[in-house]
């Protein structure tokens, strides 16, 4: 605890100076946030990292940053709008009780069994700034949210002893420089410094389904648990131009590792906190709270060639979600000091074609589509992100003022394939328990779609 204490001071500053960029979504795959630009997101981010005179894309591919003609200013952002219902969903709760002998209690979760919209709205900024140095130096500095979720449960929801709340936000502050070293090819690097606020609840203890009973011993709210820190990492990229039409771009975005801190309350039976912490069941407990989340490497390869009024445009992405295959909290005072839940995500694909038409100098339509493969194993998948494969269909437009100013605007709609989960958890150890402390049987019907809707506004000087 002694290095969250000393860094909590910046951390909260941070925290409240870029509060607006703290997004909470479900509406890409996994929790990553691929609508980090409204001038990409026109085109499905197709040839986002072989992006010209755009500033936005350095942080797919901080190489980019050599194309700016001028310096630029960009400030956009997103509003999310996420439809995604759960449907004919069932649950059986137990909970083992450590002892000598031990015994559990299990039974049926009774309560609603349908929800509409677990996902609510969400309003996503983003801002961008890139200074030309010299004529072969350009620096940047981007402020984004790239990865971020929010799911929400009703409180008599089937589901609740496995998910109630869960709510990931992220700001991700990265620097970068770019270098021209000739007129076929461009590099560029850059810093991440990336601040994560991770939520989640779920309800704990015995449960019979007999309400008479269950008011004697069951907790009437939920465990709540709530942590935040910062994790590091950097970018990467190229530019080829073998032709002064054609651009070749690959941007690495790295892994980052999120230490995160903070405090909770766990609740397994009726009534409040204990005076002082305990492991014994029954008892509900203040405790620290610490985890780590780690945020997948990101490779992008694109490529664009212009062809008139045209340029046509293409990506090939893959995100290593590899890295993410648990979510463990550690709890020290509470009566589960650890709960673990397995994820197994796969690293997956995504792809994008697009096109944009400068219609005149002043006004420039673009439309893309894409394909965003979900993380998640059919075994494993969990009710906090019941994920599912994504099309996109976008639509975007730059209306150009003058030579100062110019105005993004672009509209995603999200097509999600119906999703199922159908998954038991066995999660949550202490020091006299040789079984896990609770199992989770869940099954529940997921289907959903969202739009997007974003503006923003570039000035070069």
């Amino acid at each position: 605890m002694s290095q969250f204490f000393t860094r909590r001071k910046l951390s909260t500053a941070i925290f409240l100076l870029s509060q607006p960029f703290i997004t909470f979504s479900v509406f890409a795959a996994g929790f990553q946030i691929n609508e980090i630009s409204p001038a990409l997101q026109g085109d499905a981010t197709a040839g986002s990292a072989a992006a010209n005179n755009d500033v936005s894309a350095m942080l797919i591919n901080p190489a980019t940053l050599a194309s700016l003609k001028r310096n630029q200013i960009y400030i956009g952002a997103s509003e999310i709008l996420p439809r995604i219902d759960m449907s004919d969903a069932s649950a059986i709760h137990t909970i083992n009780i450590p002892g000598d002998p031990p015994s559990n209690i299990s039974a049926e979760v009774l309560g609603e069994d349908s929800q509409g919209n677990i996902s609510q709205g969400a309003f996503v900024p983003t801002a961008y700034f890139g200074i030309r140095i010299n004529p072969c130096l350009v620096a940047g500095l981007s402020i984004t949210a790239p990865f971020g979720l929010k799911t929400h449960y009703d409180n008599d929801s089937v589901v609740r002893f496995a998910a109630d709340y869960s709510a990931v936000q992220t700001v991700n502050i990265a620097p970068a420089i770019a270098w021209s070293f000739n007129q076929y090819w461009d590099v560029g690097v850059g810093f991440q410094a990336q601040f994560m606020k991770a939520t989640f609840s779920n309800y704990n203890g015995a449960y019979t389904g007999i309400s008479e009973v269950d008011a004697f011993i069951a907790s009437t709210q939920p465990t709540l648990l709530d942590a935040h820190g910062w994790g590091y990492g950097f970018t990467l990229g190229a530019v080829f131009k073998p032709f002064p039409s054609t651009r070749i771009g690959l941007g690495f975005r790295s892994q980052i590792s999120e230490q995160l801190r903070g405090n909770g309350d766990q609740f397994v039976v009726p009534g409040d906190i204990s005076l002082a912490p305990s492991q014994e069941f029954p008892s509900n407990a203040h405790t620290s709270v610490s985890g780590a989340i780690k945020t997948p490497a990101v490779l992008n390869l694109s490529a664009a060639h212009d062809y008139y009024r045209w340029t046509f445009k293409g990506t090939v992405q893959m995100n290593f979600w590899q890295t993410f295959n648990q979510i463990s909290i550690n709890m020290p005072d509470a009566f589960a000091t650890n709960s673990t839940i397995p994820t197994h995500w796969q690293n997956t694909w995504f792809a994008a074609l697009g096109a944009e038409y400068r219609i005149t100098p002043c006004i420039t339509l673009r439309g893309g589509v894409a394909y965003d493969e979900t993380p998640t194993r059919d075994e494993y998948r969990d009710p906090r992100i019941p994920d599912s494969d994504r099309y996109w269909a976008n639509l975007g437009a730059t209306w150009k003022l003058n030579e100062c100013w110019s105005f993004d605007a672009a509209y995603s709609h999200i097509f999600m394939n119906g999703q199922t989960v159908d998954v038991t958890q066995l999660s949550g150890t202490n020091p006299i328990a040789t079984i896990p402390l609770e199992e989770n049987e869940v099954y529940a019907k997921y289907h959903g779609h969202a739009d997007v809707v974003a503006l923003a506004v570039r000035f070069s000087f």
